[in-house]
């Protein structure tokens, strides 16, 4: 009976799931992250990368090489390679050997391409062998299924290790379809590759702090424009620390140690302004400010064991070892980054963070609110979803644990202080920051005005002519500049204004025969009104860009043709005004429902009534 009830076997579409898998990760440049894990797992010294564009038959194509010194690929382990959910990283029993790739899931990105191929040399004593996978995702499509090479001798393959290269493997990805329009484009910049890989793969490992074996593989790395970078960060008003180039094959690459970035210490006066001093910055001190508070391998109840470090550093500090902090000049905008993105508490598997989880702080604010740490919980039971992009299917009773644990050393006295002391530091740097940040607003604005007309009075007063904008004059400064003016000639209009709004728009309210109307304030007239004429009793306007007999309509579509009186008599309670010949504007009405009304164009008032000169 027990035979018959579990005689069937679960059915997979092999193909679909290949292709979830291949398409499911969600960064682009996870491929190097699983590149990277993968030659590190194989013993890997030495792992180089290098993303390149080359011309063949008129086309370009995009090409990114990764290939390491690590004990290779075997024969019989391809299928784990190409295969899905196969891995040479378990054990019989299904749990993992200890090493960073164990899903069978990490090689799948690098199929979403127009081929891959792979060169394996695990013994070098003898030939190496590659492989060529064409089309992954066309194959799925059209036969449900993709199929790769078999191995092809080395004197015919099309890629091969370098010479100086005994024993390796190598990665070719041709034009991957992660990166085929300009909004991942740059990811593959030299700048950015750097940072990716200094946070987010193997070689960001913060269990460098308490392994120092790990330390003895580098990689080289060769992204876009990496010319441009090593001549834009070369000295340590840029960049600590100072990139390290080597050159092979007439190829540049940025030799890039295994490790997380972490500052010295300088916590104490004399050795921030040393350091200050020796950048050669005018920020202030304090702003280079670093310090590491915990470091330490805790053990649980259930001899489950994690690492927790925490760093407290200045925002300057910050901008030296995390050159694309929002800030940096001469750095194209998508490359950046801000501090509540990056900075925080960070969950970490293998020393790798995976995931923000400031929410974890008791008392908390939440993601983004921890800018003045620089903070990793690092545990090896953390367990991965696929594509290891979440802890989220770690047990919960664990993560209970460790978040308890995590915040009874936060809440320990002196960890508090230094804690605090941070945050007023932090606070002091924001408010320096905006401080900067006026006075260099108010040198602009200054500036501006010397290029912008001014208008002046009879008396010789002088104000400024309203900004323009890709719309027209600003209205808020149309609204300063009339203010202005009533405050100089009270009696200029036959109206009294008996509340503004500024919220929407701005608009006055006056009294019209007993009635409350509106006069809306424009700093340029154009054809559509944002708002219904039925209210409206005037508008006032800097200027105008209607012409003579031109429809301007409202938001309710209702008509009117605009009429200009070239030869119209100003009238104005002030006897000085009043009678002059000027240029008048009126809405005409088209539609019963409402009547004309007058434009007072502030342009041709201020210098065919009131008699300035605009220059």
């Amino acid at each position: 009976m027990e035979d018959f009830l579990y005689k069937n076997v679960a059915e997979v579409d092999l193909g679909y799931e290949l292709y979830q898998t291949i398409t499911d990760f969600g960064n682009p440049v996870e491929i190097f992250r699983e590149a990277f894990q993968n030659a590190v797992d194989e013993n890997a010294t030495e792992v180089y990368c290098k993303v390149y564009r080359e011309k063949q038959l008129g086309k370009e194509n995009l090409i990114i090489d990764i290939w390491d010194n690590g004990t290779g690929l075997r024969k019989e382990n391809i299928k784990c390679f190409f295969g899905l959910a196969k891995s040479t990283k378990i054990r019989d029993d299904k749990t993992p050997m200890g090493k960073y790739g164990y899903k069978g899931h990490g090689t799948k990105p690098f199929f979403k391409s127009e081929s891959v191929e792979i060169f394996s040399k695990p013994d070098s004593n003898k030939p190496g062998w590659g492989v060529i996978l064409k089309d992954p995702l066309i194959q799925i499509r059209d036969k449900g299924i993709y199929r790769y090479s078999d191995p092809i001798d080395e004197d015919k393959c099309g890629v091969r290790l370098p010479q100086n290269i005994s024993q390796g493997f190598l990665l070719r990805i041709k034009n991957p379809g992660h990166f085929n329009t300009q909004h991942t484009w740059y990811m593959l910049n030299h700048l950015y590759l750097r940072d990716y890989a200094k946070w987010y793969t193997v070689f960001g490992t913060i269990r460098i702090l308490f392994d120092a074996n790990l330390s003895k593989t580098k990689l080289y790395l060769s992204g876009l424009n990496i010319d441009d970078f090593k001549n834009n960060f070369d000295d340590l008003t840029k960049i600590d620390p100072l990139p390290k180039f080597i050159e092979k094959d007439k190829q540049l690459f940025e030799e890039i140690e295994m490790g997380h970035y972490f500052p010295p210490d300088r916590s104490i006066e004399t050795k921030m302004k040393d350091y200050a001093k020796k950048v050669n910055d005018n920020k202030s001190y304090y702003e280079y400010y670093s310090r590491n508070i915990v470091k330490h391998k805790y053990t649980l109840q259930n001899n489950v064991h994690f690492y927790f470090v925490v760093n407290i550093e200045g925002y300057e500090t910050k901008r030296k070892y995390d050159i694309l902090l929002s800030g940096q000049k001469n750095v194209d905008k998508l490359l950046l980054h801000t501090d509540g993105v990056r900075y925080g508490l960070w969950a970490c598997k293998d020393g790798i963070p995976i995931k923000k989880v400031d929410d974890w702080i008791k008392g908390g604010k939440g993601v983004g609110a921890y800018t003045y740490i620089h903070a990793f919980v690092d545990c090896d039971a953390f367990d991965l979803i696929g594509t290891r992009s979440s802890i989220d299917n770690t047990d919960l009773e664990l993560l209970d644990l460790i978040k308890t644990k995590i915040n009874e050393v936060l809440l320990e006295k002196k960890i508090q202080d230094d804690l605090e002391e941070r945050k007023n530091i932090e606070d002091m740097e924001r408010t320096l920051i905006s401080v900067n940040e006026d006075s260099k607003k108010l040198a602009n604005r200054y500036e501006s005005t010397k290029k912008r007309k001014h208008i002046i009075l009879p008396d010789g007063f002088k104000m400024v002519e309203p900004s323009r904008t890709k719309t027209g004059y600003s209205e808020s400064e149309t609204f300063g500049l009339l203010m202005a003016l009533l405050a100089r000639y009270p009696h200029l209009f036959k109206f009294n204004i008996l509340d503004y709004n500024t919220t929407d728009g701005i608009d006055f309210v006056i009294e019209h025969n007993g009635y409350p109307k509106y006069i809306e304030l424009k700093g340029t007239f154009h054809k559509r009104i944002n708002h219904s004429f039925r209210n409206i009793y005037k508008f006032i306007s800097y200027d105008i860009a209607v012409g003579n007999n031109e429809i301007v309509e409202d938001t309710e579509e209702l008509k009117t043709k605009l009429h200009i009186n070239n030869d119209d008599k100003f009238e104005s309670p002030d006897d000085l005004f009043n009678g002059k010949k000027y240029t008048s504007f009126s809405l005409m009405n088209i539609s019963a429902v409402i009547r004309s009304m007058e434009i007072l164009v502030l342009n041709k008032l201020l210098t065919e009534v009131i008699g300035a000169r605009i220059e």
